[in-house]
Parts: structure tokens; C-alpha cells; sequence
């Protein structure tokens, strides 16, 4: 066990133990670096113990490149004496496990049925993410113990990735302690799950795939629903092989509370067979959203749940008059407090979860990638869907049209580029980034240059001339969320991994300065169109700088989950912001006030675009949707 105040790496230094397990601890440590708290995952291993050596070894790659807002990341892997760490984002809260040992049948409530039912859309949400991976990712221990409820957002996390082999992520070591390992049953642990929540094939060392998954999902639900463990499923089997029935008891016996077409999306997925279950986290997630409004339909919606604290305050940097910043507080506010207002447009739905979106230079446009590797292409005067760009093999993560509107670039999970023609809809170039799940990207001004931005070790320009392609040089740089061109062309930013803005010249491809500003992700940065300043975002918090010498000039923060996309108006005079809050705000710089226009939606905003003419701002959501609402002046 690590000594408290022990520094690693000469820059974590150890705060406490949380977790143990047979072969290494958790600890949460102080990032001496970044100043934030992280989680280290601790693995030990015996000198002659080289399988999990590589295999933790392959576990840190893997998850390096995964990013979910229901996801831990992961900032950091090392050799240290006789342990492997990963450094991880620390997320402050309980496990659903603990919660359910302590407080019994709270979850088995009709007052908490609407967070649950939350929680397993958010579940779902990611393991679409895992299992349309390059390499499908796949937990293989889903299980209350492995799923953290944040204090601060009442959002869930999974958790506990272990052992990573080939393309798949298999749990090896539950950290609570009452689960250790031995030599006896060191192999079943490298497949890792725990019997009340592991289907048959898990438990009979056959292959799991994503099905094996939504069983274990909807098992960890059973127990929130109902407080009772679900019968494990070789006892299932064995009573069905003697044609006794099955011993899972449904859902409502136990919980009437639950709407009977709730239940049954969750006891498809505890079908013993994998070909009875849904045949993937999309489906299982479609199914679940129509029951729900089958319930709202027949009037028995589910009772609100017990509401998380309506307002709460937090410091965050503010600027005084003269540029420089001091320390304050400012409000934060629940989106519940204010009622939305904002004039509808118009509502697209497109059957998928929207990553991003773009307008075409001239308006007439809106592409929107999607988490089914599409890229659908709409006319915005009359809202009808016109054309799909087929090609990609993962998540469509970031989309932008060339200055002169003849081609559209795609980014995408499948760690490559692609160039469409509008015109023709065909797929002119392809840009491959081995190791890259590509994050964003962006044409200069001029359209000569396409900067690539992703969860690597650089940003990759290409230059672009009529139909020829070329890759001319990379800007060291680590994992980037988001990249921006000045409307001059002159500089180009990223926001990092690290917290920090990067700033590079365009003319000779040189540092220009950073701005380190956050203790964690930074989600989007943006130009306004002027130029005159640079707006970046950070989980809740949004702040915006003076281009000419780098000041801080506002910070803001009333969104309650975090931030991840921002536009300003064409004139520059509004800054607007889409948070995973399902909100999106505007911000008004004559007086740094926030705009009574609060834009409310179903689900969680993934992006949102001003249209050419200022005219209307669209907002794209998890739910499948995408909102034209008419912007505010």
C-alpha cells in the first residue's frame, strides 16, 4: 500500500486509498502539474508475470483513445517498482453499489424510477459509443459496484474497465474488497464478471459480445428497480433445460411502480439466449425511448424524481475592469430556474445520436454527422432530408464545409478523414490518421489547408488543391477536442486535453503562445467572427479572451453539466453556448449579461451553428434531433 504523501513520477502525489482488489489499489492522488485530483489505478505484478504486464499495458492504450461524457478519462500511464498505473479522472461520489447495500429499496421507488430510467439512457448512450468502436470495446463486468453516481450532476459513470486483450475490454480485478483474487480462480477473473449480473455465455468462458453487455445492463437495472438481485443465469438455464420455467421473477411481481412496457424492454434484455435480446445498445436504447412515450401517452408517466439541489455557487475566475482576473463568486444556476424561451423554427428528426452539424456557407445546408457513421445532409428552407454520406465505420465526431461550399470534411472514431462532394455526394479523398480517433476539423479561411485534431499526440495539416490531397506537417499538441482558424487565417488554436489553448502560427507553422486557463478538457474553442476574441469551454465553465494580448475579458458559468459546443453571432456581439444540460444560453458582451433566451431540449446538446445570415441558430441533441431555432438579437 502506498504511504499518503508519497509522490509519483515526480508529480502525483498520494491523497488516500479508496479501492482495494487482489492485485492493486485505487488511490486518489493530487496531478502536482495540472493541480487537480486524479484516480491512479494501481496493478501489481510478480517479475515472471508478463501476461498482465502487457495486458494492463494495452488496457492504457485502448482507453486512452476512449472519450464519453459517461466515461472516466484517462490522462496518464506508467512503470513504477513493481506496479502498473493509470492515471484517471477522478469523478467525486458512490458507487451505485454502496448506495444500494445502504439505503436498501430507495431505488425501488416510484420516486426514483425517473433517475434510473435516466441512468440507463446514459448507459445505453455509451455502450453504443464502445461497441461501434473500430475495435468494439466491451466491459464485460457492467455491474452497480462498477457504475459511480457524481454528487455534483447526478450523472452515472462506468467505471472499472480492468485488463484489456486483443480488441476487447474485459474487467479483471473488482476493487471493493470483499471480491480478491487467488490461483485457483486467477483465470476466471481474467474473464472477470460477477454471477448475478453475467450472462450464460460469460459464465460458460464462451466469447461475449455486445449482447453479453445489454444483459449485465439490464440485470444491474433489474436490481435498481426492484432491490432484489436478479437469479443468475446458469440457474435459469439449468431450470429451463428441465423445463421448470424461469426463476427470474418479472419486474412488476416486485415493483409494480414500473410501467409494464418499461419492464418489458428490460427483461428482453435478460433473455438467456443472446439471439432473444436486443441486437445492440441502439436498439435496446430506441425500444426503451418508445416505451417511454407510450407511458406518456397513456397518462401513466412515471412519478419526478426527488429533485438533485435546485442552485449552488462556485468560485470561478472573473475579470476586473482593467483586464486582469481576481477570484469570485458567481451564481450557477439550474436550468429549471428560468423558463425557456425561444421561437421554434423547426425540429428534424434523424434516427440517430447527433455528434455535429455544419451549415453550408450560402445557408441552403445542414450536414449532421451521426453515432450510426452516417452524415445526413438537409435543405434548411424547408427542413426535408435530401442526401446520406455513407463510408465511415464509427462515430461521425466533426463536420465543416469548405469556404466555397463545394466540399464537406468529415471526422470521424474510425480514425480517419473524409472529403465529400456536395454536389455529387461522392467521396473525393480519404485521410488516414492510424491511432487518431479524430476529434475535429477545420478549413483555413482560404480553403487551401484542413487542419486534423484527435486523441493523438499531434494536429495533422493537410493542403488541399482542387482534388489533390497532400499532408505537409504536424504540430505537436496533445489530445485535442477542438480546433479554430481566425477569421484572418493568421493563427489557429486547439483546446487540449490538458486545460490548456494552444496557439500556432499559420504562416510558418511555429508556437504562438497558450493560454492555460482550465484544470481539465477543453471542449470547444472558437473564434468570433471579428476576431477580436477567443471563447473556450471547460466541463460548465465558458470564458472568453481579447485576441490582441491574451486577456481574460468574461467568464461565465450558469450551465449545470458541461459545455460542449459554442457559436458566436456573425455580428460578434453574442456568444451562444450548448451544454450537456440540454439548454443552450446566450451571452451578450456590451454588458457581459446572459440573454433571456434559454433554449430548452429533451436530451443533451452536442453542437450548435449560427447559419450564415445570423438569422438562426441550430442545435443538435443526443436524442436524434436537431433544432432550428430563430436567433436572438
Amino acid at each position: 500500500m502506498l504511504e499518503p504523501g508519497t509522490v509519483l513520477q515526480g508529480r502525483y502525489r498520494i491523497a488516500n486509498q479508496i479501492g482495494k482488489g487482489g492485485m492493486g489499489s485505487v488511490y486518489l492522488a493530487h496531478d502536482l502539474r495540472l493541480r487537480n485530483q486524479v484516480a491512479l489505478k494501481e496493478t501489481l505484478f510478480s517479475n515472471d508475470n508478463m501476461a498482465y504486464r502487457r495486458a494492463f499495458e494495452q488496457e492504457a492504450q485502448i482507453l486512452a483513445r476512449l472519450r464519453h461524457q459517461a466515461l472516466p478519462k484517462v490522462i496518464d500511464h506508467f512503470v513504477e517498482a513493481n506496479g502498473q498505473f493509470l492515471v484517471m479522472e477522478y469523478i467525486p461520489g458512490e458507487d451505485l453499489g454502496n448506495q444500494l447495500t445502504r439505503f436498501g429499496n430507495r431505488f425501488a421507488s416510484p420516486q426514483v424510477l425517473t433517475w434510473v430510467l435516466k441512468w440507463a439512457d446514459q448507459l445505453l448512450d455509451v455502450l453504443i459509443y464502445l461497441h461501434s468502436r473500430p475495435s468494439p470495446v466491451i466491459h464485460r463486468d457492467i455491474k452497480p459496484k462498477n457504475l459511480k453516481l457524481s454528487t455534483s450532476t447526478y450523472d452515472i459513470f462506468l467505471l472499472d474497465f480492468g485488463l484489456a486483450r486483443g480488441g476487447l475490454t474485459v474487467n479483471a480485478e473488482p476493487i471493493d474488497g470483499a471480491e480478491t483474487t487467488t490461483p485457483e480462480n486467477l483465470a476466471r477473473k481474467v474473464d472477470g464478471f460477477t454471477p448475478p449480473y453475467a450472462p450464460v455465455e460469460q459464465i460458460n468462458n464462451g466469447a461475449p459480445d455486445p449482447r453479453s453487455d445489454l444483459y449485465s445492463l439490464a440485470a444491474t437495472l433489474y436490481h435498481m428497480l426492484t432491490g432484489a438481485l436478479p437469479t443468475d443465469a446458469m440457474s435459469r438455464m439449468a431450470r429451463f433445460l428441465n423445463s421448470q420455467g424461469d426463476s427470474l421473477r418479472p419486474i412488476r411481481t416486485i415493483a409494480p411502480h414500473v410501467p409494464e412496457a418499461i419492464a418489458a424492454v428490460f427483461e428482453h434484455a435478460l433473455a438467456i439466449s443472446a439471439e432473444a435480446r436486443p441486437q445492440s445498445a441502439l436498439e435496446m436504447r430506441d425500444a426503451l425511448a418508445q416505451a417511454r412515450r407510450q407511458v406518456e401517452r397513456t397518462g401513466n408517466t412515471p412519478s419526478a424524481a426527488v429533485p438533485p439541489p435546485t442552485s449552488r455557487s462556485t468560485e470561478i475566475a472573473t475579470p476586473r475592469s482593467d483586464g486582469s482576473v481576481t477570484p469570485a463568486l458567481t451564481r450557477v444556476r439550474d436550468p429549471r430556474e428560468t423558463q425557456p424561451v425561444g421561437t421554434l423554427i423547426r425540429r428534424l428528426t434523424t434516427g440517430s445520436p447527433v455528434r455535429d452539424i455544419a451549415f453550408s456557407p450560402n445557408g441552403a445546408l445542414l450536414a449532421a454527422g451521426y453515432d450510426d457513421h452516417t452524415i445526413g445532409i438537409w435543405r434548411t428552407d424547408d427542413g426535408n432530408h435530401v442526401g446520406t454520406l455513407r463510408g465511415h465505420t464509427s462515430s461521425v465526431r466533426s463536420l465543416i464545409f469548405s469556404p466555397d461550399g463545394n466540399l464537406l470534411a468529415s471526422g470521424s472514431d474510425d480514425e480517419t478523414v473524409r472529403i465529400w462532394s456536395i454536389q455529387s455526394g461522392d467521396l473525393k479523398m480519404t485521410v488516414a490518421c492510424p491511432g487518431v480517433s479524430v476529434e475535429s476539423v477545420t478549413f483555413s479561411p482560404n480553403g487551401t489547408i484542413l487542419a486534423i485534431g484527435g486523441w493523438g499526440r499531434a494536429i495533422t495539416l493537410c493542403h488541399i488543391n482542387g482534388e489533390r490531397l497532400e499532408k505537409f506537417g504536424d504540430l505537436p499538441c496533445p489530445f485535442v477536442h477542438s480546433l479554430s482558424f481566425a477569421p484572418d487565417g493568421a493563427t489557429l488554436a486547439a483546446g487540449g486535453f490538458d486545460g490548456t489553448i494552444y496557439l500556432w502560427r499559420s504562416a510558418d507553422h511555429l508556437p504562438d503562445g497558450k493560454i492555460e486557463s482550465f484544470s481539465n478538457f477543453v471542449y470547444s474553442v472558437t473564434y468570433s467572427p471579428d476576431g477580436t476574441m477567443l471563447a473556450a469551454s471547460s466541463q460548465a465553465q465558458v470564458r472568453v479572451w481579447r485576441t490582441s494580448d491574451q486577456r481574460l475579458i468574461e467568464a461565465f458559468q450558469y450551465h449545470s453539466r458541461p459545455v460542449h459546443s459554442l457559436a458566436f453571432s456573425q455580428d460578434s456581439l453574442i456568444l451562444a453556448s450548448g451544454s450537456e444540460d440540454s439548454t443552450v444560453r446566450f451571452w451578450r458582451f456590451s454588458d457581459g449579461s446572459q440573454l433571456p433566451h434559454i433554449l430548452q431540449h429533451g436530451a443533451g446538446v452536442t453542437g450548435i451553428r449560427y447559419s450564415p445570415n445570423g438569422r438562426t441558430i441550430a442545435a443538435a441533441t443526443h436524442d436524434g434531433r436537431i433544432f432550428l431555432w430563430r436567433a436572438p438579437s
